[in-house]
């Protein structure tokens, strides 16, 4: 760095102090009126162009050329630039040839732009020139007709431009590689290249830059930052965010303590929250940033049993690690890795033993990381990785998940929460591995007995079922201990996840009364399961299987009608939706049927079991074969022969290239997926009948009635195709009338209560 001190006295001596890299250019008056001029240097002449090679700014090579260099604020501004004027620019002579390069212009803007991809056209001020301009070896100093200023935020972006008209060899320069694209230029044989560039280049490579700044004559505006804002052992380093260069600091820690380096470290003794003040100066004034109650110091917190092992960082610089772990009450910033291992223990929170609670997490770094959570709840040391795992995640900068606190948690005891994250290149951390880029941090939970009731809750994995067979969940909170089933069929069960079979069609309402020391809670859900033993679907001759799922193969989403079922992929294998996932067609229309794929290219096929009896046939039944396809779909008419108002069973297949040779064919990577079809004659019906039951008009506009022969009616419900319950009203005689005019046009079902059973029927809403 190189100083040089001048005034308006031309009686000052000038000093100059060698130090590397960055050159600086500073003058003063003594008494008043003080000016302070910068030269900063960017680049560390770490190589050259040739005589015949860009980029080249002084190139004349061909008969003219365009550059256009970006320089990023961050560099600026860590050489020690503000806001300010920029009152020069000047590029680096290694061997000048003497040519004189004509019309050389010299023009600077601010960009938003990260990279030089492409020439930018307007907004640029010219600084220099146009003029004609022989370069000489050493800097070359282009001195602007006036200063531009840069505001100290964006980005500058230089635009460097000559047309001779001849050529010669190119002035040879030096430069110096940047991390990203600095460097766009174009060159050519033409009398228009400052006006209209031919092929366009970009590099890394960009010419050795000097500017000369004047810093404003203004006090500095002062900023700061800590390590932490909370910390256990008292130890927390501060960081001068302060603009307009200050050239001195004073620090008052809010203990009684006070620094006067610019970035200090400080060890708190005692526990309390801090107020903490920085003052910065320079030669125009001072400036002052209170920051109250900053800091929170505990360095008398009960903590957790000492960890088995405490992960270091071993490469801290790269901006890997964690910045921010919120879990109810624990709500953490901090630095990134260059802090390695954080231990936060002092900082605790209470939950409670059944609940779920969300624990964010979030990350910094130049890409993804990979995360995980633990909580050491058997207070042994040793945080298991398999048992104690409380979340993970894998390329992503943030962990956002919910947490389930076990009942076998040690109650009312200090218990060790890690969190460790690293680059993703590396893999889930474990809880003992040291960390490569990035880091870990230790909290403090404490597990208290919920004194609460349980808060009922349970799901199911259907909610139509044509065989009748339904398997359900608890999901209760607050670690109920006995369970009570209604499955409003007559049937119970104490089971905390049972299976039932239900035995006769209808619509059914299930509750659940979960139970613990402290109380209990009831969850009904009213027509929750519908059964259609009737709909039931002939069974299929086979069911093809998964050899070896890869590579995102398989069925994502399918669509044919009011079918639009998404899943995940290959992974699941085959997956019967006949009786959840069914469709009712009209014989006299077209539909788009659409096979959602993975990624690569798949072989898809789609059947339907016309004559349902079971098998697929590829002469006949075969009505979708699209290979080597992603995501394909047709246009699909049914046959006029279409065996109608019966439930047939359509068959979707999806794998590899090659992979599928008929409809029982296992899947190489792919899946198969089966959905129910009905088809309809509209035009045909006026009157659905079945045994003691009719249905008119059907289709229905506003309408229909339901009447029996000899039988009451003691309640008719309306469902979707999914079997949600639209309508349901109660009844005690042998007709009904039932008004449909608010259901949006499509296919449903009202489902007959006559006593000894139910009866379902389809009807077309118009």
């Amino acid at each position: 760095m190189t100083y040089f001190y001048a005034a308006n006295n031309p009686t000052m001596n000038l000093l100059k102090l060698q130090m590397k890299k960055l050159a600086i250019l500073a003058c003063f008056a003594l008494f008043s009126n003080v000016t302070f001029c910068v030269t900063i240097t960017l680049g560390t002449s770490a190589g050259t162009n040739s005589g015949t090679t860009y980029p080249a700014p002084y190139g004349n090579w061909y008969w003219g050329a365009k550059h256009q260099l970006l320089i990023s604020a961050s560099e600026l501004i860590s050489e020690g630039m503000s806001a300010g004027d920029i009152n020069s620019l000047a590029f680096n002579v290694q061997s000048a040839n003497g040519t004189a390069l004509e019309d050389y212009t010299i023009q600077i803007k601010h960009t938003g732009a990260s990279s030089a991809t492409n020439f930018e056209t307007s907004g640029f001020t010219t600084v220099f020139g146009p003029m004609n301009y022989t370069p000489a070896s050493g800097w070359n100093v282009h001195t602007f007709a006036s200063p531009f200023f840069w505001d100290g935020v964006q980005n500058l972006l230089i635009d460097v431009c000559f047309n001779n008209t001849s050529f010669t060899q190119n002035d040879i320069v030096f430069h110096t590689s940047t991390s990203f694209t600095s460097v766009v230029y174009t060159f050519q044989d033409a009398l228009n290249v400052c006006t209209s560039p031919g092929f366009v280049q970009t590099s890394d490579e960009r010419p050795d830059i000097q500017l000369d700044w004047t810093e404003p004559a203004i006090p500095p505006s002062a900023e700061f930052s800590a390590s932490t804002l909370f910390s256990c052992s008292g130890s927390v380093c501060f960081s001068d965010l302060s603009t307009n260069s200050p050239t001195q600091w004073l620090w008052d820690f809010g203990d009684g303590s006070t620094d006067n380096v610019q970035n200090p470290c400080h060890t708190y003794t005692t526990s309390g929250t801090y107020t903490v003040t920085l003052t910065a100066t320079n030669a125009f004034g001072s400036d002052v940033e209170v920051k109250t109650a900053l800091v929170t110091i505990n360095l008398s917190a009960p903590t957790p049993t000492a960890a088995s092992c405490t992960p270091t960082t071993l490469v801290g610089t790269l901006g890997f690690g964690i910045t921010n772990v919120h879990l109810n009450g624990i709500n953490n910033a901090s630095g990134d890795g260059s802090e390695g291992y954080g231990d936060f223990t002092c900082q605790q929170t209470t939950l409670y033993a059944g609940q779920s609670y969300n624990l964010e997490v979030l990350f910094s770094g130049p890409t993804t990381l990979n995360g995980a959570a633990w909580i050491d709840f058997n207070n042994d040391g040793t945080l298991d990785d398999a048992t104690e795992k409380i979340a993970e995640t894998n390329g992503t900068m943030s962990i956002n998940q919910s947490v389930v606190i076990p009942a076998s948690a040690v109650l009312n005891t200090p218990l060790r929460l890690r969190v460790s994250a690293d680059y993703d290149f590396l893999g889930t951390p474990n809880p003992c591995s040291d960390l490569e880029y990035g880091q870990a941090e230790d909290y403090t939970v404490v597990v208290e007995q919920d004194t609460s009731p349980p808060d009922a809750g349970f799901t199911s994995n259907v909610i139509v079922t044509c065989d009748g067979v339904v398997s359900f969940e608890d999901l209760s909170t607050n670690i109920p201990i006995a369970w009570l089933w209604d499955f409003g069929d007559g049937a119970t069960d104490v089971a905390q996840n049972p299976t039932h079979t239900y035995t006769t069609s209808g619509t059914y309402d299930v509750s659940l009364i979960a139970s613990n020391a402290f109380g209990n809670d009831t969850e009904l859900v009213v027509g929750y399961i519908t059964v259609n033993l009737e709909d039931g679907l002939v069974a299929s001759s086979c069911t093809p299987s998964t050899l070896g799922y890869c590579c995102d193969y398989g069925i994502y989403n399918f669509q044919l009608n009011s079918i639009n079922n998404s899943s995940p992929d290959g992974i699941e294998g085959y997956r019967d939706y006949s009786c959840e996932q069914n469709t009712t067609l009209d014989i006299h229309l077209s539909y788009t049927m659409e096979v959602r794929t993975g990624p690569n290219v798949h072989d898809t096929k789609v059947w339907i079991d016309y004559n349902n009896d079971g098998t697929f046939d590829d002469l006949t039944e075969l009505i979708m074969d699209a290979p080597s396809q992603i995501d394909p779909s047709m246009t699909y008419s049914p046959p006029a022969s279409a065996l109608l108002n019966t439930p047939v069973r359509m068959r979707v297949m999806s794998d590899v290239v090659g992979g599928i040779s008929d409809a029982c064919s296992d899947q190489t990577f792919g899946q198969t997926e089966d959905y129910g079809i009905s088809f309809v004659d509209p035009t045909s019906i006026s009157e659905v009948k079945a045994p003691q039951i009719n249905v008119y008009p059907n289709p229905v506009n506003s309408s229909f009635i339901t009447t029996t022969t000899g039988q009451q009616i003691r309640s008719l419900t309306i469902v979707d195709l999914t079997g949600r319950i639209l309508a349901k009203k109660q009844a005690s005689n042998t007709s009904i009338e039932t008004d449909v005019s608010h259901l949006v046009a499509g296919h449903y079902y009202v489902i007959v209560d006559i006593g000894n059973k139910n009866i379902i029927k389809p009807f077309i809403k118009l």
